[in-house]
Parts: C-alpha cells; structure tokens; sequence
C-alpha cells in the first residue's frame, strides 16, 4: 500500500507531520511518500524507515486565503497539487492537512468523482449512545443545492450500512426542528426530495445528534461544520472543567474517575479520529485538521488505511451506479 502525505500548509510544521507518520509506519506495513521540502523532510526523517519511505521536493504551498480553483491550476509545484498528480498513478492514499477547499478542487478536478456524484463532501463519524453517526457534509461544500444534499445523504446511507453494517440505516436531515414543515427554502425543498427514499426519517436537531436515533445526518458544509466544532469545543469544555474539580478530590478519586473521562471524549477529539474523507472521490483523499499533532496525523494515517483496506471506494461505486 503506498500513502502520500502533503507537508506544507500545517500549522504546526512538518516535523510534527513527519513524526505522527513514523508512529503510524510503527504499526502498519506500508509506504510511505513524503511531499514538500525534500531537504527539511529527509532530515526530519533522519533514515528512518529508509525501505518504506521515498520522497519528493514541492517548492509552493497553498495557502488557505487563496482561490482553491486558481491555486491547483496555477501552483503545479506545490506539494498538494503534486499530491493528486501522483494520486492519479499507482498511489493509493492521500491525507494533507491544507486548504480544504483547495482539496475539494483537487479531489474533482484532479482525482475525479465517481459516476452519479456531482460533487465529493467531507465526512465524519461521531459517537452516539447507540453507536457512529455518519455527518456530511462539514466543511467542504458550504453553498449546496438539494440535489447534492440527496446526493450526500445516499453516500452517508451506502457508507453506514455497508462499512459500519448499519442494516437498518436511519438518515435524518439537520434541521431547526423535527417538524416537516421546518427550516429554510433549502432544507424544506431537501426533505421533500429526500422524503422518496425509506431509509429518511425526518429532521434532526443538533442537540440530538449524539443520541443515536439517526445513523446519518446529512447537512451543508457551514451548518456540519459548526456542529463538528461545537461538539468538538464541548468536549473540552467538559475536559477542563472535569480537571477542574478532580483537583479538589484525593488522588484514589482521582484515579478512579480519570479513565472514565478519557474514554467518554474518544472518538470526539479530532486528535483521536485524525482524518476525514471527502466521499465520491475516485481513490481516497484525506483531511486532516490544520492544527494537528503527531497523534492526530499518526490516528489519521491509520483512518485512512482502514478505508483503503475496506474497498470504501469501490463499496460506493457500485452501491450508487445501483441508485
């Protein structure tokens, strides 16, 4: 299996990159090629995994103020658009932690989408108190129409049942109210269209996401986006604040209730999850948070392994050429 990992555009450098790379190569047998600036990567590297890691120099990054379109047409040597020209070749991964919308642009430009999607989205799955919750968009698409908000909701559908075996696969619709008639022109039109398919079963507030009586929640990239965060943001609200009061407890208290903590904000933190997928992409690429860790990118790496051993790519091709 061969791994492409984009250096440049991270907040924390690429060193921290490199490193959650080498705790991945740690665990899985893969290789490994590292894109940015060949001279600072190999002496990061310093011969480490020297049989599972090759290298290629980009000298351009694009940056998140830019025009995502114009950047990958106009920045070929930039280690994302690099990237997705080798991508297109025998690679068969590819996780950056860069401009998402430069990443969206490259997945359908570059990488193509699959037959029956106009538009790839940016998926992640949640915890609930009855098991993953598939959410998409949240981040990539902000301006949607409702036909690709169909579209989204039959790749969250055909994801959640075939690799998280949801047989009975609910999706809902986020919306400002379970009520039919609730929302804006987009969600009202959304539900209209979404209404013609058995697995849709209504409108789902954002409180009630984590309780698990949906399995997928489909939405546009800027409300997905503020809901990911707002949870992600809860959780360390709750962290801190438990680590607050722990202070005032004695040590066996301490421990006992430690672990507990840890365990309920798994699978939240993006730290632990590491990467998002953009669906409907033609090979797998990979979104990882701009401000990651080592861990982050080591979790992310492994996610994305995980999707290519589980033919993801290939599950989705042939459930939606069947829609």
């Amino acid at each position: 299996m061969k791994i492409l990992l984009d250096t440049l555009g991270s907040d924390k450098g690429a060193s921290e990159l490199i490193e959650g790379a080498i705790m991945a190569l740690e665990q899985k047998d893969f290789n490994l090629t590292i894109v940015g600036n060949e001279e600072e990567n190999r002496n990061i590297v310093n011969k480490r995994f020297e049989d599972k890691i090759d290298f290629v120099n980009a000298t351009e990054t694009i940056e998140n103020n830019e025009s995502p379109t114009k950047a990958i047409r106009s920045k070929k040597d930039s280690s994302m658009r690099k990237c997705f020209d080798l991508l297109n070749g025998d690679y068969d991964g590819f996780l950056s932690t860069g401009s998402t919308g430069a990443l969206l642009t490259g997945a359908t430009l570059i990488t193509r989408r699959l037959d029956n999607v106009s538009r790839p989205c940016l998926m992640v799955t949640v915890p609930s108190l009855k098991g993953d919750v598939v959410v998409l968009d949240v981040g990539a698409n902000v301006d949607v129409t409702s036909e690709l908000l169909e579209q989204f909701a039959k790749m969250g559908y055909v994801y959640s049942k075939n690799i998280l075996g949801k047989e009975d696969c609910k999706v809902g619709l986020l919306n400002i109210g379970v009520e039919e008639h609730k929302g804006d022109s987009l969600r009202l039109e959304t539900y209209k269209s979404l209404s013609k398919y058995p697995y849709f079963k209504g409108n789902v507030e954002a409180r009630d996401v984590l309780n698990g009586d949906f399995d997928v929640v489909v939405t546009d990239g800027f409300s997905g986006n503020i809901l990911l965060k707002t949870i992600e943001g809860s959780v360390e609200f709750i962290k801190t604040l438990a680590k607050s009061k722990l202070s005032k407890l004695d040590e066996k208290s301490q421990q006992s209730i430690i672990p507990m903590i840890k365990s309920m904000s798994t699978g939240i933190d993006y730290k632990s999850v590491g990467s998002a997928p953009f669906l409907g992409t033609k090979k797998p690429v990979f979104k990882a948070h701009g401000s990651s860790n080592r861990d982050a990118i080591m979790s992310g790496i492994l996610t994305l392994i995980k999707f290519i051993e589980e033919d993801v790519t290939d599950k989705l091709k042939k459930e939606l050429v069947n829609e």
